[in-house]
């Protein structure tokens, strides 16, 4: 199977969106992104292109910009850009760069959703409406694992073992099944051009360490290291499902309510197993 049809496949099997949706494309540029686009178009999807400028690289991010609204050209759809005074913000709200780039973005991202959906909306039957309020990103399998990796070292739970989910509210990621060397070869194959962010060579970020350094080393002792990880992603998701069952059954069993307040009774409590970890789960929502 051909990553085309692995493509259809998979938005099929996550039941990602539909044939008559027009999604709007996250595209920066890349190879992943731009591999993104082909797909969509040779699977016949309509869509619209969004591209964050963050004036981060100088003149590379006024190429980026250009690249992407000829891109636009070449597919023949709309193009939306905004550029971001991404360090001003990041100083302003003490954020890292990173951090301040991913809440530009997606808060730019959600305000185009809820223009483009009510715009939509407006010139169409009711039977057509909520098509296009819908988010595509270009993540793939290796991003999965970074994430997986990142989260695991931060010590975020068993829910930051579930990696970089295939739809997530109105985001939906249909790469995730696919890894990057699949995609550089098709971008290869289709002869597409692309642009390079000179960034992710940097390892003064976080991700590209991992993906740059601590993955390739992971490889060097254990071959199919990204093979394992994502099998065990697929494993961790299930894990979380039966884990939240079992937290939501035990809460249930403890917890008391007396007007406006909750009660634990203690005995009860001290003969839970895992003591720590429902105790956590109960009070974690409540600023302890």
């Amino acid at each position: 199977m051909n990553l085309l049809e692995k493509f259809k496949d998979h938005i099929r099997h996550q039941n990602l969106f539909q044939p008559k949706d027009k999604p709007l494309l996250a595209v920066s540029g890349g190879v992943d992104s731009i591999v993104l686009c082909e797909l969509c178009k040779q699977a016949g999807y309509d869509f619209t292109i969004a591209h964050c400028n963050f004036q981060l690289r100088g003149t590379e991010s006024e190429r980026d910009e250009n690249f992407v609204r000829e891109l636009g050209k070449k597919y023949k759809v709309e193009v939306l850009v905004k550029k971001f005074e991404t360090e001003k913000y990041a100083t302003e709200n003490k954020l890292s760069i990173q951090v301040a780039a991913r809440e530009l973005r997606y808060t730019w991202f959600s305000e185009l959703l809820t223009k483009m959906k009510a715009d939509f909306n407006a010139e169409v039957s009711n039977d057509q409406r909520s098509t296009i309020n819908l988010l595509v990103t270009a993540h793939h399998a290796n991003d999965n694992i970074e994430t997986l990796l990142m989260n695991f070292f931060k010590g975020t739970g068993i829910n930051g073992l579930h990696g970089i989910l295939p739809k997530q509210g109105n985001i939906t990621r249909p790469l995730l099944f696919a890894k990057k060397e699949e995609l550089n070869q098709f971008a290869k194959a289709n002869n597409l051009e692309f642009v390079e962010d000179s960034s992710n060579a940097s390892d003064k970020y976080t991700r590209n360490y991992f993906r740059n350094r601590l993955i390739p080393d992971l490889q060097k002792v254990f071959p199919q290291v990204e093979d394992n990880l994502l099998n065990n992603i697929e494993r961790f998701r299930e894990i979380e499902i039966l884990y939240q069952q079992s937290v939501q059954l035990n809460t249930k069993k403890l917890l008391e309510k007396k007007g406006n307040e909750i009660h634990i009774p203690v005995l009860k409590l001290l003969k839970i197993t895992a003591l720590n970890t429902i105790l956590y789960e109960i009070i974690k929502d409540y600023g302890f």
